[in-house]
């Protein structure tokens, strides 16, 4: 069997900048399906024809991706064989700002040394780099805000007429605002006044943590070439594959530790252990739907498959005092 499971699969990107740099700039995400697809139906000509038909094993992708039950209440909307899947597309505009903090550790106790380490018993007898504790305070502050998202997923609902047919994750935009000029004691972090609840009461009360959960945002002029009018709400109808975004910084740091039984020691420079201060890898992290084909029921889930197969690109542009840098599919360790 298979599951579909709401913990996504990570496709990350990483990009090396040197420390205590403060950036701020555009960030850039496009995600569509595969090339490999082109000659295959879109992600929903797809599934509906065949997964939810029967044509293929049900119990392998046993949770639909796009919501509903039944292949009878799945539209049809005739885009079988005509090249299409260019439709599942996913594309992200961020703003981005922050940096990262880094510093040396705090070491608890001296550093023992060899002789110490021989009478306690312990293995690694190394000189001076083991301590009772070490605590790392090298700090992320790294945030990041969606602008935009444009996709051809948000009209599921209206296509099928049902809010039980969810073609699409909606990602959410968080604004903190206060509801007082000047300098502000409102704690812009409480859920915002409902005016209705209020009956009225609070019409200008306006503070707190405003969400917006944005599935697409754009508008299509139907004067470009094509059969299919996208200004149609029912017509987009497609697979935007990216459940959510997150944009964090990490270290190079591997804190060692050993015991001699009731004592641990620490190292960041023996028996594998480092920290590094030079620099510091910002981490956009692009989660897609997926599903767990390996899962049985009763077993814990965690998404190793897409459900279809798809090309991601990204694109930053930074300003402030880092000119330039390295992106890479894999963490910079030097």
């Amino acid at each position: 069997m298979g599951l579909y499971s709401a913990t996504p699969i990570s496709i990350k990107k990483y990009i090396k900048i040197p420390a205590r740099r403060l950036i701020s700039g555009f960030l850039h995400i496009n995600v569509v399906n595969h090339s490999d697809n082109d000659n295959k139906k879109d992600a929903y000509e797809n599934y509906r024809t065949n997964y939810v038909a029967g044509n293929l094993e049900l119990d392998q992708y046993s949770a639909e991706p796009f919501g509903g039950t039944s292949s009878g209440s799945f539209a049809d909307v005739s885009r079988s064989s005509k090249k299409l899947s260019f439709g599942d597309q996913d594309c992200l505009l961020y703003w981005v700002s922050g940096g990262m903090s880094l510093q040396n550790p705090i070491f608890t106790g001296s550093a023992k040394n060899s002789l110490e380490l021989v009478v306690g018993g312990y293995g690694d007898t190394t000189s001076g780099v083991w301590y009772e504790g070490i605590t790392d305070y090298c700090q992320n502050f790294i945030k990041y805000d969606l602008i935009s998202r444009m996709n051809y997923g948000y009209g599921h609902g209206a296509l099928n007429s049902s809010e039980d047919f969810k073609g699409t994750v909606a990602i959410t935009k968080n604004e903190f605002r206060s509801d007082e000029t000047g300098v502000s004691g409102h704690d812009s972090t409480v859920t915002p006044p409902d005016y209705d609840t209020t009956g009225g009461e609070s019409p200008n009360a306006h503070g707190g943590n405003f969400q917006k959960h944005i599935v697409s945002c754009g508008s299509y002029s139907n004067s470009g070439d094509g059969p299919i009018n996208f200004s149609t709400g029912s017509s987009n109808s497609f697979w935007p594959p990216v459940q959510d975004v997150e944009v964090y910084g990490t270290h190079r740091l591997n804190k060692r530790s050993q015991t001699n039984g009731s004592t641990s020691l620490y190292s960041i420079s023996s028996s594998g252990g480092y920290h590094l201060t030079d620099f510091w890898n910002l981490v956009i992290d692009i989660k897609m739907r997926g599903y767990d084909d390996g899962w049985t029921s009763g077993s814990p889930s965690q998404a190793d498959t897409e459900w279809y197969k798809s090309r991601t690109n990204i694109f930053f542009q930074p300003f402030g005092e880092t000119a330039s840098f390295d992106i890479s599919d894999s963490e910079h360790t030097s």
